[in-house]
């Protein structure tokens, strides 16, 4: 099989649809608007909102029986088809797109057999997740992807090997306890892997475990078919879908249970302004395409319970254009992974105002707090080096770790690690477009950042400032560790206006270990289970994002374990 995907391809294409999106192309079917709706202006009639629950359609065209139903061919509902299959059931997935959806490159799971050499302390990690989230999380939810995780990637494994797919293992960190990296994230790559990079292959593992699950399991995916509304019992057992396909509607009934795993919804504005405004409003850039809460709100109509809080995975990587005012469609901005790096940020008034060693999320909650709701960050003629000191991880690295210790290449487009790509790739077009700017002196940068004189002003010793901490290798006013301390003295110098780039939502509907999605009172509701974007329990805040992995990897673990329950297999 040949497989050459490239993350900045997709990226864009959703960035292209998401302003469709963005545009009101994310409303369900007409349904009659629930009690409670609110009025349009023009007709005084009720307006229908995502809350309301359709009524079942009269016309069904067709009806057609499956042990499982999977709603969703993502990192989710593949493995999880593809898991029930394997134990002979006969499984249909409903995608509402025209393919498969766009695999994570990085999956996180924790002591797998496949590195008996790399075992980590899962208190520990459960401690500081739930710090991240003040609390509000489920450490048995936590515990459960502990402890299954591993299993889950060997088995993907088992089941992709031999199409040619091998599982490289990140574990290179900083040498930094704060910084706390587990070692626990997978990079599949097809046929080759290149720990140097270039990695072009990476990106294929959906697609070769859809051909497993289609060519050798004799599992059927329904493209361009929605899900639309689940199908109860008098006892509320979930027992099937209507999904509505190229020839009208279609009831798939499911004699052993409905899986949803359909990404969360962030392509749905009317969602996000309703429950994450704040952790989305000031995003200028979205990722998201089809994921507009169809599950989560199918989920809630068969009476599942919305956690609390409301998180979206947010990148602190959205290069602003001179001119743009934020309203509301989080879009209008251009990827740009060097804002993920530490360095120096200041305000439109040229203030430092944190320290810039923090997660993506976190980096951008700081600077949407900030006078219209961005910051400029800014960095001098050093940056390579600056940026090898700073050895980030994850998908914000940009210089390459020690060998075949990480993935030592561009997640946009799998090209190698180098000064040369950095330059090329990310600097030089946004130079030419303006919304990168650069200067041979900070006063001429001062200029670019349209700084009036008083700002100017605090904006040179803000720098003069920054520059003392990092001569002094202490930051005594915000406390960011010595080696992410760049100064800002050799020319030419650069500064970049960055915002959020939202990438997904990640707060969804209460669940079980099982994946049952919960009432109310507590109660699963049988035969319906909930996994991924669309499960909560693991991020109300945000993503803790030096977790390297950690949500395609419990995306996983939660379908297969989804899977196995509905059929009552260990």
């Amino acid at each position: 099989m040949e497989t050459n995907l490239s993350r900045r391809g997709f990226l864009t294409g959703a960035a292209a649809a998401g302003a469709l999106a963005a545009m009101g192309l994310t409303a369900c079917a007409p349904t009659p608007a629930a009690e409670g709706g609110t009025k349009t202006a023009d007709t005084g009639e009720a307006a229908s909102s995502w809350r309301d629950k359709p009524e079942i359609p009269a016309d069904v065209a067709e009806t057609v029986d499956a042990d499982i139903v999977v709603i969703g061919a993502g990192n989710g509902g593949l493995v999880a088809a593809t898991t029930a299959a394997q134990n002979g059931a006969k499984v249909i997935v409903l995608e509402k797109a025209g393919e498969i959806a766009a695999a994570r490159e990085a999956i996180g799971a924790l002591n797998s057999a496949l590195e008996p050499d790399h075992h980590e302390d899962v208190p520990t990690l459960l401690n500081h997740a739930s710090t991240t989230q003040a609390g509000d999380v489920s450490m048995v939810l936590y515990k459960t992807w502990a402890e299954k995780s591993g299993e889950m990637i060997e088995w993907m494994k088992e089941t992709l090997e031999p199409k040619g797919m091998l599982f490289p293992f990140e574990w290179h960190c900083p040498d930094d306890p704060h910084a706390y990296y587990p070692a626990m994230c997978y990079n599949p790559c097809m046929g080759e892997y290149n720990p140097d990079g270039p990695n072009y292959n990476s990106y294929a593992h959906l697609a070769v475990m859809s051909d497993v699950f289609t060519q050798e399991l004799g599992g059927e995916i329904r493209f361009m078919t929605p899900a639309k509304m689940l199908v109860q019992d008098e006892s509320g057992r979930v027992s099937g879908v209507i999904a509505e396909g190229e020839n009208g509607f279609v009831q798939v009934n499911a004699a052993k249970g409905v899986i949803i795993s359909t990404g969360g919804y962030g392509a749905n504005i009317e969602m996000l302004d309703e429950l994450c405004p704040g952790n989305s409003m000031w995003c200028a850039l979205n990722s998201s395409v089809t994921e507009e809460g169809d599950g989560i709100r199918m989920a809630m109509w068969a009476g599942a319970e919305l956690e609390n809080g409301g998180a979206c995975m947010v990148w602190n990587r959205a290069i602003l254009p001179d001119g743009y005012e934020f309203d509301g469609s989080r879009m209008g901005g251009d990827i740009f992974l060097p804002g993920s790096q530490p360095f120096l940020h200041v305000n439109v008034n040229g203030e430092r105002f944190m320290n810039e060693d923090q997660c993506y999320p976190m980096s951008y909650a700081l600077g949407s707090a900030q006078p219209k709701h961005y910051s400029w960050i800014v960095w001098d003629g050093n940056y390579w080096d600056d940026i090898a000191q700073f050895d980030t991880c994850g998908c914000s690295r940009l210089y390459p770790a020690p060998s075949g210790t990480a993935f030592n290449a561009d997640v946009y487009d799998c090209e190698a690690l180098t000064k040369e790509h950095l330059d090329s790739f990310w600097l030089e077009p946004r130079l030419e477009n303006g919304s990168l700017k650069k200067a041979d002196t900070l006063e001429e940068l001062a200029d670019l950042m349209e700084f009036d004189t008083d700002q100017k002003a605090t904006f040179l010793a803000t720098v003069a400032r920054y520059n003392e901490l990092a001569a002094a290798g202490e930051d005594v006013d915000f406390g960011k560790p010595a080696y992410r301390l760049s100064d800002v003295e050799a020319a030419p110098f650069y500064a970049a206006r960055i915002a959020g780039a939202l990438l997904v939502t990640i707060h969804g509907v209460n669940t079980d270990v099982n994946s049952q999605p919960l009432r109310a009172d507590g109660t699963p509701i049988e035969g319906l289970y909930v996994c991924g974007n669309d499960q909560g329990g693991f991020y109300p805040h945000n993503y803790p994002s030096n977790f390297t992995g950690i949500n395609a990897g419990r995306t996983a673990t939660f379908a297969r374990i989804a899977a196995k329950h509905a059929l009552g297999v260990a």
